[in-house]
């Protein structure tokens, strides 16, 4: 009986065999206990699906930027599988832009789990025809692109002409074909040489005959090859010195004493003609608004004027007035400038006038003012030298030294143009003085005093102090500024006072200039005035109120005097400083 069991169950395993081989998929290892031969096997398990790999590459177009002599830009790809699930490494090779040359290497690489990186360098090198004295003459320019990866490198070559490219680069891999851009700009890195002069324009003020004045000017060269110079002066019996100057004056604001950041005051020269309301800061000598409704106002005496600026914000918002009335002008341009002229008005009637800008919101700052038909003199042989008269410039900043000999010249405005020959072209700096008397240089100081509409003007507050102060009158400061006697082109200012109508009447003749004077008491002598413009003066207005027989007089054309409160305008009384 047992012995039929144990044949029963060895049949029972020899029938079982092939029925579990059957059951075996071709190639794989069984998933089942195997029983034979005396031992036991375990099958392994199936292996799992691998993907095909997919190769990303970000970003797929780098910027490189601007490409300048003795610099390297960069930037960088990362390469990525991003096949789902397991797959194969992406074997990599990347090739020069279409037209570019091989100089150096070949490179490839490999994308594992792990991403890999391509840096990619751009860097030029002059590749230029000769210069010219006239007109330099530029050509291409050797161009490399460097890759890398890992210790790999490849680097390729091509001349370039300076401007914007757009360079394609091919990725042949397991896991597909790429393409990446890489942009550049290439300038010129042999600039043609420039020039640039600081200031442009030489205003020296008002001097006193017998004065030398100095003043230099800065040369600078923007390009990058060598700029040569030389200066040429106008010289008597030539076709140039006897060229009449144009008939302009320019005006700057610069003013030596100002500290940056501190408030900003004009220059002495230009005190009396120039007046600031809100606040203006000092940069580099010259006015800078920072507040708002910052304004400059400007009197002159000509036919036209125009401002110069060398910078205005983004936010900017300016308004220009000519004799109190607005302009409507294209707003200055934003940004900083070289110099920047803003054309005012032209054509006007030869007379006095004032220009206002109102810089309502952003920041301005101002570099001067010139002033249309006024008349300008060229001095005798020697007056204006400068020196160096040549030199070379390359990215250094050198200097021309201007000097002007005030020892011969008459009083009245000069100037001269100092042409700067170059192989970039030519450049005019202008030149500007003008020249007074010594007597003509010192001015008295005249003092406001008010009562009741009456306006008492005084050289001497001292000496009439006792009947200031029983009358009531009140000190309004110093209202302008007369001149000394003898003073060439001035006469007495005389002053007249009726108790009666308690009003002060003033006039340059002694008889009043054709005014009924009666119930006037004279009062003698306040100083000189000027009876027709003089270099740096300013009109002296004067009205009368009808109705309460009041004078008033001022610098400025409106104010207390305007005809809604009365007054009627008379007209000019004299020029004052």
């Amino acid at each position: 009986m047992i012995r039929k069991v144990i044949i029963a169950i060895t049949v029972l395993i020899l029938v079982n065999i092939p029925a579990a081989n059957a059951l075996e998929p071709a190639g794989a290892d069984t998933a089942a206990a195997v029983i034979g031969a005396g031992r036991i096997t375990v099958a392994q398990s199936a292996p799992e699906l691998r993907q095909r790999p997919v190769l990303s590459i970000a970003p797929r177009e780098i910027d490189l930027g601007t490409i300048k002599q003795d610099e390297v830009t960069f930037g960088e790809f990362v390469l990525r599988n991003v096949a789902p699930g397991p797959s194969e490494d992406i074997d990599w090779e990347a090739s020069c832009p279409e037209g570019w040359a091989v100089e150096d290497g070949a490179i490839e690489g490999k994308v594992t789990r792990r991403p890999d990186y391509l840096r990619v360098e751009a860097y030029a090198r002059g590749n230029n025809e000769n210069y010219f004295w006239e007109q330099p003459k530029i050509s291409t320019y050797r161009t490399f692109i460097k890759m890398e990866a890992g210790a790999r490198q490849l680097t390729c070559f091509k001349n370039l002409k300076p401007g914007t490219h757009r360079l394609p680069i091919q990725l042949s891999s397991t896991g597909g074909q790429r393409t990446i851009f890489i942009s550049l700009r290439l300038l010129s890195l042999q600039e043609p040489p420039s020039i640039a002069l600081n200031p442009q324009r030489l205003d020296l003020g008002v001097q006193m005959p017998g004065k030398t004045i100095s003043q230099r000017i800065e040369v600078t060269n923007p390009g990058t090859e060598t700029l040569r110079w030389t200066v040429f002066l106008p010289q008597p019996g030539t076709i140039e010195h006897t060229k009449e100057l144009p008939k302009e004056r320019y005006f700057s604001f610069f003013n030596p004493d100002v500290r940056d950041g501190s408030g900003y005051v004009p220059p002495a020269h230009l005190k009396d003609s120039m007046e600031l309301i809100g606040r203006w800061v000092g940069k580099n000598g010259y006015p800078v608004s920072t507040g708002v409704a910052s304004s400059i106002k400007f009197r002159f005496q000509g036919t036209g004027v125009s401002f110069f600026l060398f910078s205005s914000s983004e936010e900017g918002n300016s308004s220009f007035y000519l004799d109190e009335e607005r302009l409507y002008l294209p707003e200055p341009i934003p940004g900083a400038h070289e110099q920047k002229e803003l054309l005012i008005a032209r054509g006007l009637a030869d007379g006095p006038h004032s220009m206002s800008i109102v810089v309502k919101e952003g920041t301005l700052e101002a570099e001067g003012i010139k002033i249309f038909g006024r008349e300008i003199k060229r001095g005798p042989k020697g007056w204006i030298t400068v020196y160096p008269i040549s030199g070379t410039t390359s990215n250094e900043i050198d200097y021309v030294n201007v000097k002007v000999d005030a020892s011969y010249l008459n009083p009245g405005s000069y100037g001269e143009q100092i042409t700067f020959k170059t192989n970039a072209g030519k450049k005019v700096a202008e030149v500007y003085v003008d020249v007074v008397s010594d007597v003509a240089s010192k001015v008295i100081d005249i003092y406001l005093y008010t009562k009741s509409n009456d306006y008492l003007f005084t050289s001497d507050p001292q000496a009439e102090s006792k009947r200031l102060v029983q009358h009531g009158y009140v000190k309004q400061g110093i209202a302008f500024r007369l001149f000394p006697p003898q003073t060439a082109g001035t006469t007495a200012f005389h002053r007249w006072y009726s108790p009666r109508n308690n009003d002060h009447y003033y006039h340059h003749e002694r008889e009043g200039g054709g005014k009924k004077l009666d119930g006037y008491i004279y009062e003698g002598v306040i100083g000189n005035i000027a009876t027709s413009r003089l270099t740096n003066t300013r009109e002296l207005y004067r009205w009368f109120n009808p109705s309460t027989n009041k004078h008033y007089y001022s610098t400025e054309t409106g104010g207390a005097a305007s005809p809604r409160k009365g007054y009627r305008f008379e007209g000019i009384a004299g020029y004052v400083r």
